[in-house]
């Protein structure tokens, strides 16, 4: 039924809305320049401040002119590219077609028709081709120069200063040498305090271990405020025997033991009383204006029943340096140790026949200490960075890159 003229037709409003275009960019005049610099300088001379406006606006005026035409470049290649896309589509649709009603195989060498469009298709494949490895190539470039970043970081916070700068000399030391009873002695009461520590340390549930680059980290506060740690780790990387060789000659090495720290050390032997134990003063210090923090110590290494263990303990005899009276130079306790075991020899079910299991490769390296005396706490954040990161450069240059740890 068709409506009448005289009733109401319905009808539907429809809200047209025009594309939003780009603001338009309001042109700055030498005039407006100038108000700006009067706004900013008022108190400069006229002449000045005309000739500052008529620099600016050329500056300005330069920019926008740079601007535009990189824009406009930019708009050409964003064309060219939709272009290319387009004739890229009808060309594959193209091959497909001749695919369908051709057969690739029988091309006519004779016809220099067919010889020309083989080769115009070989040609075309070959350009995708180098395309792809193109974007290969530079996916690869941005995945290097990220590396390198890392690795210029990572040298600038590695990087060893090798001499103490203005000061020169750090004094004498006189003292009276150690027997082999008391150096025994001490030996005897270290590797008591580095295997009771370790002990305690495997007791600890596994939530409270926190993870360095693949170490186990302990830590734990005693009641006179030393701060003890402990690192663990298996690195299959390397045996018991060879490790402990490279440890001990890095150690012994002053060349190589100063690669291990980033504070500036001077060493010193001041006692051999064996192959395998020696008293050695060290002067450590951060800056050419930070304390200097002395330190005599033993370093030996001896046998356990399933490895090796190296310490480092300091014994501060009665002593006389010609510079003991600086208050820059303060006294510091140090006792670290490093023990590096064979892997524990996995029980074998002796009802299951064949030839028996090769031994675990690699060995169990444990790194723990009394990282400060109660004096020193307020330097607790500082030194346990050193010992982490000393403990990574020894990682490192001991038993293997940490790119080829990790990688």
């Amino acid at each position: 039924m068709n409506a009448s003229p005289a009733s109401p037709a319905k009808t539907t409003l429809e809200l047209v809305t025009s594309p939003k275009k780009p603001p338009v960019k309001q042109r700055v005049t030498l005039d407006d320049v100038e108000r700006r610099i009067v706004e900013l300088t008022p108190d400069l001379p006229t002449d000045t401040k005309r000739r500052m406006a008529k620099a600016e606006f050329k500056r300005l005026k330069h920019c926008e002119i740079v601007r535009q035409s990189r824009m406009r470049k930019k708009n050409e290649r964003k064309g060219l590219r939709q272009v290319n896309d387009e004739l890229e589509k009808e060309l594959n649709s193209m091959l497909a077609t001749y695919r369908k009603e051709h057969d690739w195989m029988q091309l006519d060498e004779r016809s220099l028709r067919d010889v020309l469009f083989k080769k115009f298709v070989h040609s075309i494949y070959e350009v995708r081709g180098l395309r792809r490895e193109n974007s290969e190539l530079k996916d690869q470039f941005l995945i290097y120069d990220a590396l390198g970043e890392q690795l210029q970081r990572l040298q600038g916070d590695f990087q060893i200063p090798r001499q103490l700068g203005t000061r020169t000399s750090i004094g004498t030391i006189h003292f009276q040498e150690l027997t082999v009873a008391e150096a025994r002695d001490i030996m005897i009461d270290s590797h008591r305090h580095a295997t009771s520590f370790f002990e305690t340390m495997k007791k600890v549930e596994t939530g409270e271990e926190e993870k360095t680059m693949g170490w186990t980290q302990h830590q734990r506060i005693t009641s006179d405020g030393r701060v003890q740690f402990n690192f663990t780790k298996r690195i299959d990387t390397i045996g018991t025997e060879e490790l402990v060789h490279k440890s001990w000659e890095m150690y012994c090495d002053f060349g190589l033991y100063h690669g291990i720290y980033s504070s500036v050390q001077k060493l010193e032997i001041l006692q051999k009383i064996n192959d395998n134990t020696l008293l050695i003063r060290r002067d450590l210090q951060e800056g050419s204006s930070a304390p200097i923090f002395r330190t005599v110590f033993l370093l030996f290494r001896i046998r356990l029943p399933n490895g090796y263990l190296i310490c480092f303990r300091s014994h501060n005899p009665a002593v006389c340096v010609e510079d003991d009276d600086d208050p820059n130079v303060q006294w510091m306790e140090m006792f670290y140790w490093l023990m590096i075991t064979d892997p524990p020899v996995e029980e074998t079910d002796h009802g299951i026949v064949g030839p028996p299991r090769p031994p675990l490769r690699g060995c169990d390296v444990t790194f723990g200490g009394n990282l400060l005396n109660s004096r020193s706490a307020k330097h607790a954040t500082i030194w346990k960075y050193q010992i982490a990161m000393a403990l990574l450069r020894w990682e490192s240059n001991a038993a293997a890159p940490l790119f080829a740890l990790f990688g």
